[in-house]
């Protein structure tokens, strides 16, 4: 078991962390940021329509162009890929483009699937992160992942940067049939895991991991803004907050149980 303290607070007693990917061990930024040109710019050539609604097609799924810089209000931030698809849908209807939900389904997996082939080039660890990580496996914590992507995409990206002895267990978009929101990944993981929800913690960037947490029956989430979101607006969410995962010290627990 571990502590992790902060400056104004801690959290004993810990055997167990689940951590989100996007925003809290990769730079979503780049990550989804590039996901969302992709998928934007099929769906324009899929439906034959105006090459100038780019920039205002990827603000719609909430990126900024000109930014380079995900939206913490954006549809990518807030909700799972069934919600952001719907809404997506309707956004695009006022732009004068007629597609499916079903269509939209197939050419986010195809865009998924060219994104794959080249996803180092558009992956950037956020090393604090990964530091954290390392440091807490060397007290024996166990570890998973879970995430609204997709499980493929995650374990190419543990693959890829030689990370598979930081996770025990991926969960991913396909894990279940729920949302991320249910609770219900991260059941998942806690059942994979071996692991009670009284010793685990969440660590996320987002609302989203907070309700996950929650509804999975963890107490304690902590939220980093290494995300979309700043602290202040995390703050609404989780008492237990940090600009980024350096600041917690790690401390041998005292308690055997």
């Amino acid at each position: 078991m571990i502590n992790l303290k902060a400056s104004k607070w801690e959290l004993n007693n810990i055997q167990t962390i689940l951590f989100d990917k996007d925003g809290t061990f990769i730079d979503l930024n780049q990550f989804w940021g590039k996901m969302t040109e992709m998928r934007v710019q099929e769906v324009l050539n899929y439906t034959n329509s105006n090459q100038e609604l780019f920039s205002d097609l990827c603000l719609s799924l909430g990126y900024d162009v000109l930014n380079k810089k995900m939206l913490k209000d954006g549809i990518t931030a807030l909700y799972s890929r069934i919600k952001i698809i719907s809404i997506f849908k309707s956004d695009l209807e006022k732009f004068g483009i007629n597609i499916t939900e079903n269509e939209l389904e197939k050419i986010f997996d195809k865009v998924s699937a060219n994104f794959n082939r080249n996803i180092l080039e558009y992956t950037k660890p956020i090393d604090e992160a990964i530091n954290f990580i390392r440091e807490v496996r060397k007290y024996g914590v166990k570890t998973a992942v879970v995430t609204a992507d997709s499980v493929e995409t995650t374990k190419l990206v543990v693959k890829n940067f030689g990370w598979e002895n930081l996770f025990d267990v991926i969960v991913g978009r396909e894990s279940s049939k729920s949302t991320k929101e249910s609770g219900e990944p991260a059941k998942i993981a806690l059942k994979k895991l071996g692991a009670n929800s009284d010793t685990t913690i969440m660590i996320g960037d987002a609302p989203t991991d907070f309700i996950c947490a929650k509804n999975a029956g963890i107490e304690k989430t902590i939220l980093v803004a290494t995300g979309q979101i700043e602290k202040t607006d995390l703050s609404n969410f989780s008492e237990y907050i940090v600009q980024n995962l350096s600041e917690l010290m790690i401390l041998q627990s005292l308690d055997i149980k």
